[in-house]
């Protein structure tokens, strides 16, 4: 299936405008510095914010109640464990539990909203008798009535605001119930209204810096579906869900700097329906001769491992990085991660591979948008890689649906305009000259 998708930009980084199109296989081409990777990175990080946009709310929202919740854990800890009422102090612990884990397990805030409502109206409930402790017995015998009081006043002042001036218990609970229903609201206008602004605060965390391009839009059919003008994120047809490899030196780790390692991991981790097709068989039966899985270890840890066909078992961190290219590629199939609505960016996909298996990675992404109609977006400065796409689509009848583009440096200075080729990969070839001038240059 087509994407029919078309990415530009102007004045980004070391982008002076580039105007791209995103369908079948795209493949671009630019000296070390020239923005391949900034737009890799704006790719990867729209669609992922688009394909996830709830989840992203619902991370701001949980963030934004962070402080209320915390408050009522520390009223757990101070107040309700010295409640005589068992049964009591059980549902309240469960309450708490399904407080931390229902913004993210939910696909209803409405429910998740009289969840947290429900709560503080218990909390409020017990903290006013617990002033009247002495009188209504609810709770054990507790020397540190006056002080526990004073931090929880305290802490409710701190939660409303230095600024907020309450003598009534009511009052103060109203206004944290206040604060908790429009921090809910919010977030559901957001989800139903997708403002632009959730994608350019994710830029600006990836980019970490508060310019953004002068210039971002995305059309579909001819339709513009993202721009920074543009209040609101349509949603893509053809493309929902991308996945970023910059290098396989990522596999295994995690919380890492770069979340697009922490989201592939996860993926690679995520076995949807184990999916073995023939591009899978083929990676594991032609080339690395094996097969990589991932163990759920009992006694041991966890880990990737890379069975070879002789029998021999490796931890998958410690095989060639050429193995563990195509063995990314391998698992993403098997687990069911790829499919015609992927957007696959790899940059750099020749790096550290022998000529080749550049050829038959090359040969592996063709065959991939052939059969499967995976969209790739590839940033190379590798002459056979940029051979193998060009000769192996051809052959393969796929030719039309793939694309090449140069960026090409301004004169004296250091920002590349991105020039569409077609099909023509000559261009690309005579800026690889360069290497050779330079070696006529420094050789004998």
């Amino acid at each position: 299936m087509s994407s029919n998708i078309r990415i530009r930009t102007e004045k980004f980084r070391a982008i002076n405008s580039a105007d791209i199109q995103i369908d079948g296989i795209t493949l671009v081409a630019g000296e070390n510095g020239c923005g391949k990777s900034t737009i890799s990175k704006l790719l990867h990080y729209l669609f992922k914010t688009i394909s996830n946009y709830d989840i992203l709310v619902k991370q701001k929202l949980n963030k934004d109640l962070r402080d209320i919740l915390t408050f009522l854990e520390i009223f757990q800890q101070e107040i309700v464990y010295s409640q005589k009422d068992r049964k009591f102090r059980a549902d309240y612990n469960k309450e708490i539990e399904d407080l931390r884990r229902g913004l993210f397990f939910s696909d209803f805030l409405d429910d998740e909203t009289e969840k947290w409502i429900s709560l503080v109206d218990k909390v409020e409930y017990l903290y006013i008798n617990y002033h009247q402790s002495e009188k209504n017995n609810l709770f054990e015998d507790d020397k540190l009535f006056n002080s526990r009081l004073l931090r929880i006043n305290r802490i409710i002042k701190e939660l409303l605001g230095k600024d907020y001036q309450f003598n009534d218990a009511r009052d103060a609970f109203s206004k944290i119930k206040e604060v908790v229903n429009d921090k809910f609201k919010e977030a559901k206008g957001k989800i139903n209204s997708r403002p632009t602004s959730i994608f350019t605060e994710e830029l600006s965390s990836v980019f970490s810096d508060s310019k953004l391009p002068k210039k971002f839009e995305v059309k579909e059919y001819d339709d513009v579906i993202v721009s920074l003008d543009k209040s609101n994120l349509s949603i893509p047809f053809s493309i929902q869900n991308s996945i970023y490899i910059d290098t396989p030196m990522m596999i295994s780790v995690q919380d890492s700097h770069n979340t697009h390692w922490d989201d592939l991991n996860d993926l690679l981790l995520d076995n949807q329906g184990n999916s073995k097709n023939s591009i899978a068989d083929l990676i594991s039966n032609q080339i690395i001769s094996g097969d990589v899985e991932y163990d759920e270890g009992i006694f041991m840890a966890d880990e990737f491992k890379f069975k070879r066909k002789d029998g021999a078992v490796f931890n998958l961190l410690d095989v060639a990085t050429g193995i563990k290219s195509f063995s990314i590629i391998q698992l993403l199939l098997k687990n069911g991660h790829l499919n015609n609505k992927t957007l696959l960016i790899i940059d750099e996909p020749e790096s550290n591979l022998h000529p080749q298996w550049i050829i038959e990675y090359a040969r592996v992404i063709v065959m991939l948008n052939k059969h499967f109609g995976i969209k790739f977006f590839l940033a190379s400065h590798n002459p056979d890689m940029v051979s193998a796409i060009r000769y192996i689509s051809e052959k393969e009848g796929i030719l039309e649906d793939v694309n090449f583009y140069l960026a090409k440096r301004q004169k004296d200075s250091f920002v590349y305009d991105y020039e569409f080729l077609d099909k023509n990969i000559d261009p690309i070839f005579e800026s690889f000259n360069i290497a050779i001038d330079r070696i006529n240059q420094y050789g004998v």
